[in-house]
């Protein structure tokens, strides 16, 4: 109640009033000290497509520095204050999903918080993290401090038993959805963007499944061509020779004979 009086008075109208208001202002922010924060490694969630379980992204924010464990990025950070942490998750439909408050108290330096996200990605691709860390005024908006996105990037892989160009189709899809996105009022054809998809599918298939899909070539008449019958001619029988018989080959011979005997 004390401190949303203030609050008001500090905005109400008035030279004294708002005087007030910024020694109050400088005065918090005197306050602030240096603290720690830890948090999880962006490649050790081995994120991967369509994965049954989410990755848990944890943030520690520590009014004292401790030893951090093996592979835990560390920063320092201003605390002393209501501390207030944001994910920013985008690409390979990525989804954080927050499992805390977003601003939490760090006001002593044996003090601390901790911040959990569940991460899950729906395609294969390159997935991008923002982390914002920001010192608030007591229960304003009013920003004593913040600290520069910290940025990083990691591979998401495709899930097990998909073929390399259903990876490489779905990330194209993300993009275009992307892109529809991003263009908002825009006219976008659907029906280009299908057959511009469609286009690359046949392009990145399989020799065999490219064969089988080939078009038939149009106008050729598939019916079965007429034959035309030629006309045969017949063989000419001819007559059988006949052997002389026995009684002219007798005549024959007597013929012969009595010619022989003239002579």
């Amino acid at each position: 109640m004390l401190s949303g009086f203030l609050v008001v008075l500090g905005r109400s109208d008035g030279p004294e009033n708002q005087a007030t208001y910024v020694q109050q202002i400088i005065h918090a922010r005197q306050q602030l000290f240096t603290g720690q924060l830890i948090h999880t490694d962006v490649r050790s969630l081995e994120l991967a497509a369509g994965a049954e379980s989410p990755r848990l992204f944890r943030v520690d924010i520590l009014g004292s520095w401790r030893r951090a464990k093996p592979g835990e990025p560390q920063v320092p950070v201003s605390a002393g204050a209501q501390i207030g942490v944001k994910l920013h998750c985008s690409g390979a439909g990525l989804r954080c999903t927050s499992l805390s408050s977003e601003r939490q108290n760090v006001l002593a330096k044996n003090g601390g918080a901790t911040w959990v996200w569940d991460v899950r990605a729906q395609r294969a691709g390159k997935a991008s993290f923002a982390l914002t860390v920001t010192a608030y005024f007591r229960e304003t908006s009013t920003v004593l401090a913040e600290k520069t996105p910290m940025r990083s990037r990691v591979d998401v892989a495709a899930p097990k038993g998909k073929n390399h160009w259903i990876s490489w189709v779905e990330a194209l899809w993300g993009w275009v959805t992307g892109a529809i996105t991003s263009l908002g009022g825009l006219a976008v054809s659907a029906s280009a963007i299908i057959a511009v998809i469609l286009t690359v599918i046949r392009r990145q298939l399989p020799d065999a499944e490219a064969d089988a899909d080939t078009p038939e070539h149009v106008g050729i008449d598939r019916r079965r061509p007429r034959t035309r019958s030629v006309p045969t001619s017949r063989p000419r029988l001819r007559p059988a020779r006949t052997q002389p018989s026995a009684t002219g080959s007798v005549r024959f011979r007597r013929r012969s004979e009595a010619h022989r005997d003239r002579e």
